[in-house]
């Protein structure tokens, strides 16, 4: 456990007040707290894209700007239930250097039910694992490093179907911004 700071516990130590009014306002509210303000920009996020399309090519999933981070947790479910034969791939499009680079291997989607989870192993690169049932004991831990660029799932083919993706990550840069791409 960390201190307490005018009545204020942090598990990251004390918190220095230097506003002037002893309290949480005061400190979060004075950008001069530098240490404050790099540990909460510094704090894992996520962000979601809940209508990705099942297509024949790239659905951009996310978009990085700004400077690179640190994916952490990837996971898709099917929302409307996939409609015939595809296969997907994750990858990334970064823009300098510009390139391709697989984030997981392709994997048949074939007729997944609503409901159905994906996720990835901790192989380089991460097995895309589709789970039926959707709940999972143990999820593999993993990190994969993005810098700017998007984040698309690549379809073999155009089926019916819905699948919400959800990342985790941690920014690498304080001007980092990630939002579900359009």
């Amino acid at each position: 456990m960390g201190a307490i700071v005018n009545g204020i516990q942090s598990e990251w130590g004390a918190l220095a007040n230097t506003g002037g009014t002893p309290n949480l306002a005061s400190i979060i509210g004075n950008v001069s707290n530098d240490s404050l303000v790099a540990r909460l920009g510094a704090m894992e996020r996520c962000v979601a894209k809940t209508d990705g399309a099942v297509l024949s090519g790239a659905d951009n999933l996310f978009t990085i700007a700004g400077g690179p981070i640190m994916v952490t947790q990837f996971v898709g479910i099917v929302a409307t239930g996939i409609i015939g034969a595809a296969n997907m791939t994750i990858q990334i499009t970064t823009t300098a250097p510009a390139g391709t680079v697989a984030l997981s291997t392709t994997v048949a989607i074939d007729d997944d039910a609503a409901g159905t989870s994906y996720t990835f192993t901790a192989a380089a690169p991460g097995v895309l694992t589709p789970t039926t049932a959707g709940a999972l004991a143990n999820v593999p831990s993993y990190n994969w490093l993005c810098p700017i660029g998007t984040i698309s799932g690549l379809g073999s083919a155009a089926r019916a179907g819905v699948i919400a993706w959800y990342m985790t990550y941690r920014p690498l840069s304080p001007n980092c911004v990630v939002a579900a791409a359009a």
